[in-house]
């Protein structure tokens, strides 16, 4: 467009091409007298045009001229209604559609979202798509002040002028007698002055309206559509999986734009996908991490990201000033709340993750705060997408964006709040994790396992305030409160951390150091029965003066922790004194817990099965699925290694894994899968049991049960030495073997050295075999069995009598540790 040729809104009003020479000099801030030079003409001629501009477009003073030709300039420079985005359109297929059906049945829709979910470019997208309605034309109000009115901005994008006092009017009337749909963006913070427009115009007019604001604009009428984060992609190293995500080829597209080079591969996917999902999917986020892949590798990038306001700047030339960085977009977001508002969504930060309402109430409400604010305050932060919402079978869950989470958290801290937030967040937590533990065991098992489920993110972060504020008494009070429970919530990683961590100073006195020493063996009996059995006779001796129930506690932990030790029947006379201790007590659970570990212990196959069997039916009179589970579990291995009843053995793991999963305790099930495969191999299918240990090993390693992760290992190299790879069998046997010793499994160190030592002989090291047979008959100088009996003759031969005899002699006098460096 020419600098003569007239714009609608100017011919509209009567504007003549002279006036429109000086209404362009007006608007470049010229003074009459250079206008006047400028065009050959006296002052007082353009003072009579200045005038006449003034009363025909409505405005108050030259100020108002020179907005006008500001305005009328930016839209003639643009050539198009709607902006054309530089960068491609990435994902958003089924919202693109449901936005296409809603728009055509509906005069208005709005989009809602956090900051930088990518409301207006999927407005915008939608917008040049759709060809069903007449071109779309964008009213952008994000420079409108908060607050202030919007008709302006309106009146801007509509090429409407005019007298302010009148704008409403004249917006009414240029909508009036045709279809007409406006792109309305970015309304949160003018939202009610842009909702009472709109209701009027729409009422008045044809106008269809397609609206971008955090929450709804409360509108009769209205369709609210909330834009959610880009769908997660799976943790792989599988390109083709991650990119399966809109995340990731969000990622993918704009990285590749600054560093053209740039491609997912097998060495980068499972970061990048890490990084998509720590920023929770959200496009800003992703947009402004992808930037930095000309300085950063993905690996690079995620370790960064604990700094992310930092990190996630400069956005593209071009973009919004708030969406250059993701602080500038959060900030947009927060400084339209109340101060009260604030406060609450500051203290909500406190939760890792998701949360209900109920729960938000017990911790944050508090004062300058009370539950009826929250009431109040809790929906305003919803509708301005602060916090997100998922509906479960039973109850609604909140959460906040990582993103989100952390720059509430700043603000949180900066207002000097945070100590007082994370404590409460903490003891909540923690004490409620002891409160359930009735439930636990029986009384409302599935309910208490769910919410441990549910708030384990919570009690992580409970248990980091605690160990970081030096509170170890707040620990204990937990770990120990549990105590014996952990057996039916299962191993879990963290709980060996914390406890290395409380170790570094002493247990605590009285009832709590009796309780929290009984706790250590127990959960220790997975990793180094050595430790168990100290902190077990530790319990024993402080017990000596406590309660019955502390000496029936400690008696369990001293038997728990000498099962798996020499003699095995060193474990009965303290489990059956704790037996007959928890029945005198009235303690059905307790009782039958000293049971089935009395089965372990119990030299005679079949009496130990009874027991086993009679404690799985007390677990599950007392509505214990987890420890039924477990008991199945124990007699089926115990069939197994005996070569006994393996039909049943089969039954008891199936019902062992239905009741594991009935009740979602993944402990038992990896327990019922890992016996699965000793029986699979007990009856020759090596294949199928060779899958199956490959799959779990890394499973037990996760949580922390080194005495299956040996399991799995023995396992594998039995597989590899029946398939002939005794190069692969010695490095699992090898491996496994370490692990037996360290956790001081007698049974397990047996087996696998004597696996080990055919493996070694099958790979042409006679002597390092005999050196390790020697070494199973010092440690179980009663056993011989068929195979044994065949190798000691093959390496006798091969060694020589005299040769063989040292070698035995090297295995019987070489320590375990001091013979596995080989």
């Amino acid at each position: 467009m020419g600098p003569d040729v007239l714009p609608d809104p100017l011919r509209a009003a009567g504007v003549t091409p002279r006036e429109l020479e000086v209404f362009w000099l007006v608007g470049d801030r010229l003074h009459n007298r250079e206008i006047a030079d400028s065009l050959r003409v006296s002052e007082r001629t353009v003072e009579s045009h200045v005038s006449s501009l003034l009363r025909k477009l409505g405005g108050a003073d030259r100020r108002a001229l020179v907005g006008a030709a500001a305005r009328l300039q930016t839209r003639r420079n643009s050539g198009d209604v709607l902006p054309r985005p530089l960068s491609s359109f990435v994902g958003r297929i089924r919202e693109t559609a449901d936005l296409f059906r809603l728009v055509g049945d509906h005069r208005l829709l709005t989009l809602t979202g956090p900051a930088g979910a990518g409301k207006t470019r999927l407005a915008l997208h939608v917008a040049h798509s759709l060809t069903t309605l007449p071109p779309a034309i964008l009213v952008d109000l994000a420079a409108v002040p908060p607050g202030d009115a919007v008709e302006r901005a309106f009146a801007d994008a509509l090429q409407v002028s005019g007298d302010e006092r009148r704008l409403h009017v004249l917006l009414r009337e240029t909508l009036s007698g045709q279809q007409r749909w406006l792109v309305v963006d970015n309304c949160e913070h003018v939202a009610a002055n842009a909702a009472s427009l709109l209701a009027d115009l729409l009422a008045t007019t044809d106008l269809r309206v397609l609206a971008t604001s955090h929450g709804p604009l409360g509108i009769a009428g209205e369709v609210v559509y909330e834009t959610s984060p880009l769908p997660l992609p799976e943790e792989s190293d599988d390109p083709s999986a991650v990119l399966d995500a809109a995340s990731v080829r969000l990622f993918a597209d704009r990285a590749a734009a600054v560093s053209p080079d740039f491609r997912i591969t097998p060495e980068n996917a499972r970061h990048v996908a890490m990084i998509c999902r720590r920023l929770d999917g959200l496009p800003l986020a992703i947009e402004l991490a992808a930037a930095r892949i000309r300085f950063f590798s993905p690996v690079e990038l995620l370790a960064r990201l604990h700094d992310r306001f930092a990190l996630l700047t400069d956005g593209a030339q071009g973009a919004p000033s708030r969406h250059r960085t993701l602080e500038e977009a959060l900030r947009w977001s927060y400084e339209l709340l109340g101060d009260d508002e604030r406060l609450l969504f500051e203290r909500c930060s406190v939760f890792p993750g998701e949360f209900d309402y109920d729960t938000a109430v017990e911790i944050l409400a508090y004062p300058p705060l009370d539950s009826s604010d929250l009431v109040r305050l809790f929906p305003r932060l919803l509708d301005r997408s602060l916090i997100s919402r998922r509906r479960g079978d039973q109850v609604t869950e909140y959460r906040l964006l990582d993103s989100v989470r952390q720059f509430a958290h700043r603000q949180l801290a900066a207002r000097g709040a945070a100590d007082t937030a994370h404590e409460r967040h903490a003891r909540h937590h923690l004490d409620h994790g002891v409160a359930v533990l009735a439930d636990l065991r029986g009384r409302d098992q599935t309910a208490a396992l769910r919410w441990f489920d549910r708030h384990w993110a919570d009690v992580r972060t409970g248990m980091r305030w605690a160990l970081e504020q030096g509170d170890t008494t707040a620990a204990w009070r937990f770990l120990a409160g549990v105590g014996t429970g952990w057996e039916i919530l299962g191993a879990r990683g963290e709980l060996f951390d914390w406890l290395e961590r409380l170790l570094e100073h002493p247990l605590p006195p009285d009832i709590l150091g009796i309780r929290a020493a009984v706790t250590c063996s127990i959960l220790l009996a997975y990793q180094d029965t050595g430790r168990a059995r100290e902190f077990a006779d530790h319990a024993c001796e402080q017990a000596e003066h406590g309660t019955e129930r502390d000496q029936a506690l400690a008696l369990l932990a001293l038997g728990w922790a000498t099962v798996h030790g020499v003699p095995r029947s060193a474990a009965l006379g303290p489990l059956e004194q704790a037996t007959s201790r928890f029945e005198r007590l009235g303690d059905g659970w307790h009782r039958a817990l000293a049971m089935s570990c009395l089965g372990l212990a119990t030299p005679d196959i079949t009496t130990g099965l009874q027991q086993m069997s009679d404690a799985a039916a007390l677990f599950g009179r007392l509505h214990d699925r987890v420890k039924r589970a477990n008991c199945l579990n124990q007699m089926a291995i115990r069939a197994i290694e005996n070569g006994t009843r393996l039909d049943d053995a089969a039954a008891w793991l199936t019902e062992a894994r239905q009741l594991a999963r009935l009740s979602g305790n993944d402990h038992e099930r990896l327990h019922a899968e890992v016996f699965q495969a000793s029986l699979e191999q007990h009856r020759g299918d090596h294949a199928a049991a060779r899958t199956r240990f490959d799959g779990l090993v890394s499973e037990f390693r996760r949580i922390g049960d080194r005495r299956c992760t040996a399991r799995c290992l023995l396992g594998l190299g039995r597989a590899a030495a029946y398939d002939g790879d005794h190069e692969r069998a010695r490095s699992h046997l090898a491996d496994g073997v370490e692990i037996a010793v360290g956790l001081g499994d007698h049974r397990a160190t047996v087996t696998g050295l004597r696996l080990l030592s055919g493996a070694e002989h099958a790979t042409g090291d006679s002597r390092r075999a005999a050196v390790l047979l020697g070494a199973v008959e010092r440690l179980d100088p009663g056993h011989r069995d068929e195979r044994m009996t065949t190798l000691r003759t093959t390496l006798r031969g091969e060694l020589g009598s005299a040769g063989f005899a040292a070698a035995l002699e090297s295995g019987h006098r070489t320590p375990l540790t001091s013979l596995l460096l080989h």
